[in-house]
């Protein structure tokens, strides 16, 4: 029994949560049914797997929530899926758990409830496998690439099942496109860095999105029509209010389970700039990274209750996405100031444009922001709140130049944001001193 513990605490506990939305997609909707008073009535099976058929083939462009489209159990089963296959995948790898891949496996499990699943995500991986093979690379090398590259998995749907072409024309397309975009990606994410510099946490969202364009770019031409869509509502706003807090809490408790004195290095965690490529998990250990996931998830929740955020799959998958950057550089002190900007940018919109209803874009905008958050960290306060400002009015524009392919679209946004502002840092206004030490990995 102290081998399983010790092997789930070496893993983040990742299973817990598979399990836990395992769970959840069997129950959830017997247990509101509970609740509502119509008494509890087992969920039929069939349901989630005729749920979790609409998942597979809709065209998962953005904005697709996949509650909306399947319910809440189909979209916890395909979130479970997901988490469990990718956790074996680490284990087949023998890849081991440190900061990144636990942010690429908590990225992955969060865009699944808006965008990912297993169809549009295995041609993507097959195409990094056979990078790996051409350039005789070990494949587990790439497990960063690997992890963050389904960003784009909404191409290979959207050729599928969006388009209008026959089947027996539109799988191969699909599939190939998918693989396509695997084997070119190393290379590329690899290369994209050095434009930002490592300012925009979501890196590999910067590098799908300009891949997203040129595709997008082809099927203009092509003229094969490309919208982006808007499914979905706020029926099931409750059920992931509580959700969130369970997480947030579990994830605390297990921090001190394995270190009664973790706030110590907790503390030593905020003074780090956040800058890639960082790994908490190797700097501050797996408590840490925890504890800091934790009150990253309270302090969004709190937001949320405050300002009375409407949830939905999308919106707290969002949140959830970027929870499992608190291994790999994100942390309170390095983002307040870049959502305190977003923030106040929305509401300077909403006062100009006499609309004071929060649409999704701005808030999942908002949310993303963070992936700037090593502006703040590194440059300070000021940068980080204009940097959060710059975000929520570039960001929008995205969609439009990539199509909606790219789930990533904050993080294209966000290294062409952390470029213009590394610039006026480092070489307009030169400051003698910066903020915020870095990670030992720079």
């Amino acid at each position: 029994m102290r081998k399983f513990f010790t092997y789930l605490h070496e893993h983040f506990y990742l299973e817990v949560i598979a399990l836990f939305f395992f769970l959840l997609a069997f129950f959830i909707e017997p247990i509101l049914s509970l609740t509502s008073g119509n008494g509890f009535v087992f969920h039929p099976i069939q349901q989630i797997f005729k749920g979790y058929y609409k998942i597979i083939t809709s065209s998962s462009i953005l904005i697709t929530d996949y509650v909306y489209i399947s319910g809440l159990g189909a979209t916890f089963f395909n979130v479970a899926t997901i988490l469990f296959i990718n956790l074996i995948l680490l284990k087949v790898l023998r890849v081991k758990m440190n900061g990144p891949v636990y942010a690429g496996i908590i990225m992955i499990c969060g865009f699944s409830f808006f965008g990912k699943n297993i169809f549009n995500t295995i041609p993507i991986y097959f195409g990094i496998y056979l990078f790996s093979v051409y350039k005789k690379i070990p494949y587990k090398t790439f497990i960063i690439t690997i992890l963050f590259s389904t960003g784009i998995s909404p191409l290979v749907s959207y050729t599928i099942f969006g388009l209008g072409l026959h089947l027996g024309i539109s799988i191969p397309l699909g599939i190939f496109c998918g693989i396509l975009v695997g084997f070119i990606l190393p290379a590329f994410a690899s290369h994209t860095i050095v434009f930002h510099e490592g300012y925009n946490l979501y890196n590999t969202g910067f590098a799908l999105g300009v891949i997203s364009a040129i595709f997008y770019g082809i099927y203009q031409l092509c003229n094969l029509n490309v919208e982006a869509v808007h499914l979905y509502d706020y029926s099931t706003s409750a059920v992931f209010y509580y959700i969130l807090p369970i997480i947030s809490g579990l994830s605390i408790v297990f921090a001190f389970i394995g270190d009664h004195h973790v706030y110590q290095k907790y503390f030593a965690l905020l003074k780090t700039s956040g800058r890639l490529i960082s790994d908490y998990a190797y700097e501050f250990k797996k408590e840490a990274v925890l504890f800091n996931f934790g009150v990253l998830g309270f302090v969004l929740y709190f937001t949320c209750l405050i300002f009375r955020v409407p949830m939905n799959g999308v919106i707290f998958g969002s949140i959830l996405s970027i929870l499992g950057f608190a291994g790999y550089g994100l942390h309170i002190r390095n983002v307040l100031p870049v959502w305190v900007g977003a923030g106040g940018t929305i509401f300077l919109s909403m006062v100009l444009n006499h609309n004071y209803e929060l649409s999704i874009v701005n808030i999942i905008t908002f949310v993303f922001a963070s992936g700037l958050a090593p502006i703040a960290g590194r440059y300070g306060i000021i940068y980080g709140v204009l940097a959060g400002a710059l975000h929520i009015v570039l960001t929008p524009l995205m969609i439009h130049f990539q199509g909606g392919f790219d789930l990533y679209n904050n993080g294209l946004s966000a290294g062409f944001e952390a470029a213009v502002l590394t610039v006026l840092a480092e070489k307009v206004f030169v400051r003698r001193e910066h903020r915020g030490r870095k990670s030992k990995d720079m």
